[in-house]
Order: structure tokens, then C-alpha cells, then sequence
């Protein structure tokens, strides 16, 4: 019953963008391991934009190289093909749902993403997961379906809005209600597998308010979870509600950290969203 309420409500939505070209070549690229790096280089090169963003992000404090990277190839020499396309898949999905008419893509609510990728990239390192760009990319890309809700679905969006002013609610209870069981966590799992984005990816952003759900993927998922509540309690940007949500017990269990772990957790959660700051330069 959910997934058909879930398909209801993608065709009532017209016009989903598709993802750049450049980003479906490079997975293509990145996946052959006799691809080289002056070959992933020159099709980033390819297009302007994407390769001015990466290189602004790549010389950021997020990374903090000591010398000025000029060259596409030479970032991915130093930090490797799979963070780069991280970077050129966050600029693609952001530039791709970029609309100055949605009353929630503003830099409040992207601050809250950036936010919420920080302390997921910070939770992962502390418990010693490897490949942290999967996770700060999942915590800044998790929130993505309320915009594609205040995008094409505006009424609802309005109704939405007001039952979370009314009642106090968080958007997702308010979304639940509104769309009949759907809400902005379904709809950016539908758009990302859709648009073919890694499975750790999909199913995280699908269940991280529901991560028991997430079935193989339910580490990352639980990480991707705890973040958002951390962003929320350090008011770092505005998710377009003002509730902080219960942890769920079983993602706190799988994650094994103590309520003392969290002093320093949110400082360093806190620390990392400045440096990620210039994230909101993509927007």
C-alpha cells in the first residue's frame, strides 16, 4: 500500500530533472578500473560549472591542503575518484533541484544540510567507519524531497506548512498526513533510485527517520539519523520545522555510542559544519 501511494504521488508530479550527463559518464569512468585520472579529469573539465564548483570546494578549509589545487586531475590524484564524484554529485543534485521560487531552498534550510552532513561525517569517523564522504554526502542530500514537495506539489506544501505551525509537528508527521502516508523521505529515495544513486545512499535518505527499516543498510542509515537530530539540537539552519525528533533505540544501539560521548561529538559536529560551509556556495 505505501509503495502505491508513493507511485500516486510521483505522478502527480511533472518534470523531475534529470541528472547532468557528466555525472552518469563519470560513475560509468569510476567503476572501470583502468579508468585514469586524467581521464576523469578532462570529462569534469568538460563542464565548466561542475569543475569551477569542485575546484572551490577542493581548496575550501573542508579539505584544508596546505598548497592551492589547480587542476581537476590533480584533486583526484590526492583525493581519489570516489571523492570527487561525491563533490560533482552534490553540486549536480543541488544545481538540479535549484529553484529561488521554493519558499524552503534557502540558505537556512541548506545550512541545516550541511549541518547534518558535518555530524554524520563526525559520528562515522568516531566509530570508525571508513569512506566518510558517503555519509556527509547523505546528510546533506537527506532533506532533498521537501524541496521537490514545495516544488510540485505547492498546495500541499501550504498545508503542510500549516499543520506544522498549527500542531507544532515535525515536517515528516505533517507530510504523513497531508500526502496520505508519503512524506519527503519516500519521495527523495524514489527520485535518487530514479536517478540510479549509490544503494547505501538511496536507502539512507529513504529511512532516516524510520532507520529499522533500512533492512542491510541500517549502520549508515542510523548514522544519517542521529545526525539529523544532532543538527537540530545545535540550531545550525532551519529543516522547516522547529521539533526535535525522538532517537530511535535500536539505530542508538547499533551505533554503541554513550550519552557522554556527546559533549564532544557536538563540538567537533559543530567545528565541521563551519569547515563544510562552503558547501552553501553550490546553491
Amino acid at each position: 500500500m505505501e509503495q502505491e501511494a508513493i507511485k500516486e504521488v510521483l505522478k502527480r508530479i511533472k518534470g523531475l530533472p534529470a541528472l547532468p550527463d557528466t555525472l552518469a559518464e563519470m560513475n560509468k569512468l569510476v567503476s572501470n578500473p583502468n579508468t585514469t585520472a586524467r581521464q576523469v579529469g578532462q570529462l569534469i573539465a568538460s563542464d565548466p560549472s561542475v569543475a569551477t564548483k569542485t575546484l572551490k570546494v577542493v581548496n575550501s578549509p573542508f579539505y584544508g591542503f596546505p598548497t592551492r589545487i589547480t587542476t581537476i586531475t590533480h584533486a583526484i590524484v590526492i583525493l581519489g575518484f570516489n571523492t570527487v564524484r561525491t563533490l560533482v554529485l552534490s553540486s549536480s543534485v543541488m544545481h538540479a533541484l535549484g529553484n529561488r521560487h521554493c519558499k524552503i531552498y534557502n540558505k537556512s534550510f541548506w545550512k541545516h544540510c550541511v549541518a547534518t552532513g558535518a555530524a554524520a561525517k563526525v559520528l562515522a569517523q568516531i566509530l570508525g567507519y571508513q569512506a566518510l564522504e558517503e555519509f556527509f554526502i547523505a546528510g546533506l542530500l537527506h532533506d532533498v524531497g521537501k524541496i521537490v514537495i514545495g516544488q510540485y506539489l505547492q498546495s500541499e506544501y501550504d498545508k503542510i506548512e500549516d499543520e506544522v505551525s498549527k500542531n507544532d509537528s515535525l515536517m515528516y508527521d505533517a507530510e504523513d498526513e497531508v500526502l496520505h502516508g508519503v512524506t519527503h523521505a519516500d519521495i527523495a529515495g524514489a527520485l535518487f533510485r530514479m536517478w540510479n544513486l549509490p544503494k547505501g545512499l538511496v536507502k539512507s535518505v529513504t529511512y532516516h527517520h524510520t532507520p529499522t527499516l533500512a533492512g542491510d543498510e541500517m549502520r549508515i542509515t542510523s548514522v544519517l539519523h542521529l545526525a539529523d537530530i544532532m543538527a537540530r539540537a545545535l540550531q545550525l539552519g532551519n529543516p522547516g520545522d522547529r521539533k526535535i525528533p525522538a532517537i530511535d533505540p535500536q539505530a542508538w544501539a547499533e551505533t554503541g555510542l554513550k550519552p557522554g560521548d556527546f559533549d564532544r561529538i557536538f563540538t567537533l559536529a559543530d567545528r565541521e559544519t563551519k569547515k563544510a560551509s562552503i558547501f552553501l556556495e553550490l546553491i
